[in-house]
């Protein structure tokens, strides 16, 4: 991950890109520091104050493990030292925490689907959960929303807490190679090849279901536009810089996660 200047913020340009990672645990480190500033971020606009909610990052030498934070850790606090390494049968590998069972049963399923997830985000946010009830995909009435053009699914079963694998096996089915699904009556679900990037789709979903509850008949963009701006909004390289531009103005100090 590009080094994050807290002075003058010059490391970071609009021509910023990843940085390559030679061994499994420069990349290891990174994917847990993206995990635990993406939980204090949702945090910073009191996302998942009452403990809903999980981002979990594909460990990049286990490949049938992923890494979340502890359940219980307040997700304002979360360092990289709180995180669990759990494999898709559920099983603790690392870590002195318990885990939220329903990141398992959610998660699990989508990483287990898809090998080219690496970092996924669920939480129960002010727009994303009321535009779920909807059981519908996100209309292209903003911006936003075209970074999912084509990419975006929508789960519509009534399992609203998850608790088996057999229903996160049904959403990740749903998703299928998209970036986002819709679970009905529950919220939204972004993922990405970076955990930055999932992170910051999932910034991109909520405001695009703020305009859609906020102006329900709002007009639709053309699926030609759409396609077309879909080129320059839609790449993840768009997910992983606005991630940057979140660590920025909601946490400031990268190193608090340690």
């Amino acid at each position: 991950m590009t080094t994050i200047d807290t002075g003058k913020h010059h490391s970071f340009t609009r021509s910023s890109r990843p940085e390559a990672t030679l061994d499994h645990e420069s990349e290891r480190l990174t994917r847990k520091r993206e995990t635990a500033l993406g939980y204090r971020i949702m945090a910073s606009w009191g996302w998942g104050a009452d403990g809903s909610g999980h981002i979990t990052a594909r460990d990049p030498e286990h490949s049938d493990c992923f890494w979340l934070l502890g359940y219980g850790i307040p997700f304002s606090e979360a360092t990289i030292d709180d995180l669990v390494l759990v494999n898709h049968s559920g099983q603790i590998v690392e870590g002195a925490h318990d885990i939220n069972p329903a990141a398992l049963c959610i998660h699990g399923p989508i990483h287990a689907a898809r090998p080219d997830v690496v970092g996924a985000i669920h939480t129960h946010t002010p727009y994303g959960t009321p535009f779920s009830a909807l059981a519908a995909p996100l209309p292209m009435t903003s911006q936003e929303a075209v970074v999912f053009h084509g990419r975006q699914a929508v789960f519509d079963g009534e399992e609203v807490n998850v608790t088996d694998l057999a229903t996160g096996e049904k959403i990740a089915t749903a998703l299928g190679d998209g970036r986002l699904v819709v679970l009905a009556n529950h919220g939204l679900l972004t993922v990405g090849t970076t955990v930055a990037s999932a992170i910051g789709f999932y910034l991109n979903a909520e405001r695009a279901a703020e305009v859609c509850v906020k102006v329900p008949d709002g007009r639709v963009i053309s699926s030609a536009a759409a396609d077309s701006v879909h080129l320059s909004v839609g790449d993840e390289i768009n997910g992983w810089h606005v991630f940057q531009w979140l660590v920025r103005s909601r946490v400031g100090d990268p190193t608090v996660v340690g």
